[in-house]
């Protein structure tokens, strides 16, 4: 099943609930899907994660461009810093209605910040802004926390999330029962927050045995590789885009 996105997809989340490695998955599975219907499709990946060094999109720039896909980020010396700095084009990209753009945004309410100060055209777009949630993630194992965790990105964005990402990991040592305790807590903060879960994201190698286990209320299932690793273990890691994330029925 193809996931029904809108053109603007704002992915937003604490560190580590793995925001990036969604974006790059979601923006190699549109525009392969559409390279695979032939359709011409101007895709983007704009990195506003002001937060942190390392694990950023923009890491995977040289490979993204080479799919096809344009990235956004601040240039030359200033990509490797931990300012609150957004390259100059995103605000002229979002409006623009030729371009399927997703947005990695900084990992808590301080990140969000970043994402406010450009909310006014965000919320001109056709957008969602989805919560990534990773129950291993410090202060997001219980629906209270999440909640609070929502209010303050909420505020801190000036914008409403419209739905939640299911995306409970260990990295590899990631199990069924983890996928299926982590949607348990996303269906109970996406009911509470009154928005749909948009997607479970699923290791690649574990998105079989959740299809054999289908009830009539699974979210779309986002089989999702993993591009990103630390430098001691090889640093950016970009797979094929035919062999990127797609979404499952």
């Amino acid at each position: 099943m193809d996931l029904d996105l809108r053109r603007v997809v704002v992915l937003t989340g604490p560190y580590g609930s793995g925001k990036t490695e969604l974006a790059i998955g979601l923006a190699l599975g549109t525009i392969e899907r559409a390279k695979r219907e032939g359709q011409q499709l101007r895709v983007a990946l704009a990195d506003i994660d002001v937060l942190k060094p390392y694990f950023r999109s923009r890491e995977a720039k040289d490979q993204l461009r080479e799919a096809g896909i344009a990235v956004i980020a601040p240039p030359g010396g200033l990509a490797n810093s931990d300012l609150p700095i957004m390259a100059a084009e995103l605000r002229g990209t979002i409006p623009r209605e030729d371009v399927t753009l997703f947005l990695d945004v900084g990992g808590d309410p301080v990140g969000a910040r970043a994402l406010g100060s450009i909310s006014d055209v965000v919320q001109a777009a056709a957008h969602e802004l989805l919560l990534v949630l990773n129950r291993y993630r410090p202060f997001m194992d219980s629906c209270e926390q999440v909640l609070e965790t929502a209010r303050q990105i909420e505020q801190a964005s000036h914008l409403a999330i419209t739905g939640v990402i299911s995306n409970t990991h260990m990295l590899e040592a990631t199990t069924l029962q983890d996928v299926l305790w982590g949607l348990e807590l996303s269906r109970e903060v996406a009911s509470a927050l009154g928005v749909p879960i948009r997607m479970v994201g699923v290791p690649e190698d574990l998105d079989q045995d959740l299809q054999m286990k289908p009830t009539s209320d699974m979210p779309p299932v986002l089989r999702v590789r993993r591009f990103m690793k630390p430098g001691f273990l090889g640093g950016v890691v970009l797979a094929p885009a035919a062999e990127s994330a797609r979404p499952q029925s």
